[in-house]
């Protein structure tokens, strides 16, 4: 999709659509529209066909250089912020798209700062526009794309507007980076995939990147890495990126790639089973934050981990009863081979201790546990630091993916007692994200470090959200570089 700004006046914009945002208590600010629409807006305000409320659409045929103007509520005035700014841009480019309008134009909402305006629009559209058709091969011509987009502007902070649309773009094509990795089928991204894809990623935005391969693996005990390894042919790996933007701090990213999880031995049911190509999710975030810091050119330090395999049964899989070692000494005893996201997060955690972090952030499609307590529209974090939660708590209010803080009582650590080892991998199925949480708490030393379960909002089935296509939803990547973007030391 081209992208470009447009500040000369209306008579001079051509377009196959242009969007008016209109709060449903200003509907006199339409007026200046009456003579281009020839009264139209006049008679649907009239008739009550138009009333401003958020996200209403109204579809006009005009004669000239402008083909249509889509009238887009944007609902109360005080109650519009840039989350409902992302929304409705969202919904009015997939409205056009769906009307088959190739070229579009929106014109900068009024109220907000014009940075956050064209920052939120722009972000809205290429979100809501995300198409993965890799594997399609009939009619693709039928496929209803945007072509074009116009940011139309009279405000006269031209650097700002197009600093915020190159901002949002880098950003927002990192998301769709993260979701074009998970919507590959489990069969495309394997672990070796992963790690191909991020020496791509390295090369073009010059990360830093090292790969331990099985060898390594091995030579260094990563025991957890292993054990969920055995049961595929694909060999296990963990990726390293690195990207050194200043700052005294190095804030350490951790990312789950399990590439497939059938469940291991402990075999999950078959329906559905399909969906677990997402368990990589968490992985596949980590590499999008790592593109968009490196191209936003933040000034952080960052490290980037993702321990990749996938979890399959097999004549050698681990099994329900073994022990294994993990990379920083502890034992854990297997009661379930279907918890074996936390054991791969085990080795990466305590692995990361080497770098000195001041700040870790595990990204994980953890529990189950987890979506049967919040759902899908919230991810979980647990955390060993207020001022941390709070960091990550309001960056996702700013990018509306929500987080909600669980408990960590060190009674919850009970649970995962073990007569055999060290621990146990799981406990019983009560506060199963709870637990979870406590078990990757035991493989870090850093005081400051945050796990953000978001096994229920990974990805979606249903495309209600215009800003989340069926599909991987690049969660996390938005609320990361948002944290990191006003990261003060």
């Amino acid at each position: 999709m081209k992208v470009s700004l447009f500040t000369k006046s209306l008579e001079e914009l051509n377009t196959g659509a242009l969007v008016i945002g209109c709060f449903e208590d200003s509907l006199d600010e339409l007026k200046e529209y009456h003579n281009l629409t020839e009264g139209v807006i006049k008679h649907l305000i009239e008739g009550k066909d138009f009333s401003g409320k958020l996200n209403q659409t109204c579809l006009i045929r005009l004669k000239g250089n402008i083909n249509r103007l889509l009238l887009l509520g944007l609902g109360k005035r005080n109650e519009f912020n840039i989350n409902k700014a992302r929304e409705s841009s969202g919904k009015a480019a997939v409205f056009l798209k769906d009307n088959n309008i190739k070229n579009i134009a929106i014109k900068l909402f009024p109220d907000l700062e014009p940075y956050d305006a064209a920052f939120a629009i722009t972000e809205g559209v290429k979100l809501s526009t995300y198409l993965f058709t890799d594997f399609k091969t009939q009619n693709l011509d039928e496929v209803k794309r945007i072509e074009s987009f116009t940011l139309f502007s009279d405000k006269i902070k031209f650097n700002e507007i197009d600093r915020a649309i190159k901002d949002a773009l880098i950003i927002s094509e990192s998301v769709c980076l993260a979701r074009d990795l998970a919507n590959n089928p489990g069969n495309i991204a394997t672990p070796m995939m992963l790690v191909n894809k991020s020496k791509e990623v390295a090369r073009r935005n010059k990360l830093k990147i090292n790969v331990l391969e099985k060898k390594d693996l091995l030579r260094l005990g990563m025991g957890g890495i292993l054990a969920v390894n055995r049961g595929s042919a694909n060999p296990p790996a963990l990726i390293k990126l690195e990207y050194d933007g200043g700052g005294k701090e190095t804030i350490c990213f951790i990312g789950k790639g399990i590439t497939f999880d059938s469940g291991g031995i402990s075999l999950k049911p078959s329906n559905k089973m399909e969906e677990m190509k997402f368990d990589m999710c968490g992985g596949a975030a980590v590499i999008g934050i790592m593109q968009a810091a490196s191209k936003l050119k933040l000034k952080n330090k960052i490290i980037g981990l993702i321990p990749t395999t996938e979890n399959l049964p097999g004549g050698n899989a681990y099994k329900p009863g073994d022990i294994i070692k993990i990379y920083n000494g502890k034992t854990v005893e297997i009661v379930n081979t279907d918890a074996e996201g936390r054991l791969i997060l085990a080795d990466a955690l305590s692995y990361a201790e080497k770098y000195n972090p001041d700040v870790v952030v595990d990204f994980a499609t953890l529990t189950g546990a987890c979506v049967v307590a919040l759902g899908g529209e919230c991810s979980a974090v647990f955390s060993n630091d207020d001022i941390l939660c709070n960091k990550i708590i309001k960056a996702g209010d700013k990018t509306d993916e929500k987080i909600w803080r669980m408990p960590m009582f060190d009674e919850y650590k009970e649970e995962l007692k073990s007569s055999y080892a060290d621990l146990k991998n799981c406990g019983s199925s009560n506060a199963g994200a709870i637990t979870a949480a406590m078990f990757l708490k035991e493989f870090t030393k850093c005081k400051r470090w945050a796990h953000l379960d978001i096994a229920g909002t990974a990805w979606v089935t249903n495309g209600k959200n215009p800003l989340k296509p069926v599909g991987g939803t690049g969660v996390g990547v938005r609320l990361a570089v948002e944290m990191l973007r006003n990261w003060k030391e």
